[in-house]
C-alpha cells in the first residue's frame, strides 16, 4: 500500500475516533445551554480557523458560479441543518444511541448511491441494511441501561434524520470534489456559510439577548473548543479529503468504528451504562456493515495492492 494511502486511512480513524468522541462533548455542552446555540457559536468558530488555512495556502478564492450553488448546499445541509439535529438529538438520548444511529452511515451512503448514482444494490446490502436498521430498531425502544425496553422515539429519530444529512452533504461534496475546487476551500467555505445561517436561524428563533446570556465554565469553553477546531475543523477537513481520494462509499466505511468511540466515550464521561440491548444492536449494526460492504472491501483490498 502507497505511504500516502496508508496517511490518508490513519487520518480517518483518528478523524472518526474525535467524531466519536464530540458525540459526548457535544452532549455535556447542549447540558450548558440550548442546542442551536451550541451549533451557531461552534460551527464560526470551526469555519474561521479553516478560512485562515485557505488564505494561507490559496489566498481569496473565488470559486465558479455552479461551485458556490453546491457550496450552499452543503453548507445548509450538512452544517446547518446536521448540526442542527445532531444538538437536539444528543440532548435527548444518550450518546450510545446516538453513536449507535450515525454508524449506519455507511450502510445509507451505499443504499442512496444505489438509488441516486446508480450503483448496483446486491443481496449482501439488502441483507446488511435490514440488520442495521434492525440495532437501530433496538436502540430505538430501548434507553434503560439494565436492557428493559423504553419508549425514546423522538431523540433517536432527530439522529436518523442528523446521519441522513450529513450523507447527503457527503454525496454532494464528493460531487463539488471532481470539479477543481480543493478540499480545503469546500470545507472552510461550507463550514462558515453553515454557521452564517446556524446563527441568522438563532437570531430569528430566540433573538440577540441569547448570547450576552452565556455563561461557561473554562472545562466548558475548553470542551467547545476543542469540539470546533479538532473534532469539526481538522475532523471536516480529514473526512472531506477521503471523500476525495477514496469516494463517499469507501471514507463512510470507516464510521463503522464511531459506535464503539462514541459508546466507550459515554461511559468514561458521561457516567452512562451500556446495557445488553446496547450490546445486541452493536452486533446487529456491526454485522450489517460487514455484510453490506463485502464486496466493497473486496475492491478497496484489490486497489491496495495496486
Amino acid at each position: 500500500m502507497p505511504t500516502g494511502k496508508k496517511l490518508i486511512y490513519l487520518t480517518l480513524v483518528l478523524v472518526v475516533m474525535s467524531w466519536g468522541l464530540n458525540v459526548v462533548m457535544i452532549k455535556f455542552l447542549t447540558q450548558q445551554m440550548s442546542p442551536i446555540l451550541v451549533a451557531a457559536i461552534r460551527m464560526p468558530l470551526a469555519g474561521i480557523i479553516l478560512l485562515a488555512f485557505v488564505f494561507k495556502k490559496y489566498g481569496v478564492y473565488n470559486p465558479t458560479k455552479q461551485q458556490w450553488g453546491l457550496l450552499l448546499w452543503i453548507g445548509l445541509i450538512s452544517v446547518c441543518i446536521h448540526q442542527l439535529l445532531l444538538g437536539y438529538g444528543v440532548s435527548v438520548t444518550s450518546s450510545t444511541n446516538a453513536s449507535l444511529i450515525l454508524g449506519l452511515n455507511p450502510l445509507t451512503t451505499a443504499l442512496l448511491a444505489s438509488i441516486f448514482v446508480g450503483e448496483k444494490f446486491t443481496r449482501n446490502l439488502g441483507l446488511g441494511i435490514l440488520l442495521g436498521f434492525a440495532g437501530v430498531v433496538l436502540v430505538v425502544f430501548s434507553k434503560s441501561p439494565n436492557g428493559s425496553f423504553e419508549f425514546s422515539l423522538i431523540g433517536d429519530v432527530i439522529m436518523l434524520l442528523a446521519m441522513l444529512t450529513y450523507v447527503i452533504g457527503g454525496l454532494l461534496i464528493k460531487k463539488l470534489l471532481e470539479t477543481t475546487i480543493p478540499t480545503l476551500v469546500v470545507t472552510a467555505y461550507s463550514t462558515l456559510i453553515g454557521g452564517v445561517l446556524l446563527n441568522i436561524g438563532t437570531l430569528a428563533s430566540v433573538g440577540p439577548s441569547v448570547y450576552g446570556q452565556i455563561h461557561l465554565s473554562s472545562t466548558a469553553i475548553l470542551i467547545l473548543l476543542l469540539s470546533a477546531w479538532g473534532a469539526t475543523a481538522l475532523g471536516t477537513l480529514g473526512w472531506n479529503d477521503g471523500i476525495k481520494h477514496l469516494g463517499a462509499n469507501r471514507t463512510a466505511m470507516f464510521l463503522n468504528g464511531l459506535p464503539f468511540a462514541g459508546m466507550i466515550g459515554g461511559v468514561v464521561f458521561l457516567n452512562e451504562t451500556i446495557g445488553w440491548i446496547h450490546i445486541l444492536a452493536l452486533i446487529f449494526t456491526t454485522l450489517g456493515i460487514v455484510i453490506g460492504s463485502m464486496k466493497q472491501n473486496k475492491v478497496i483490498l484489490e486497489s491496495c495492492e495496486l
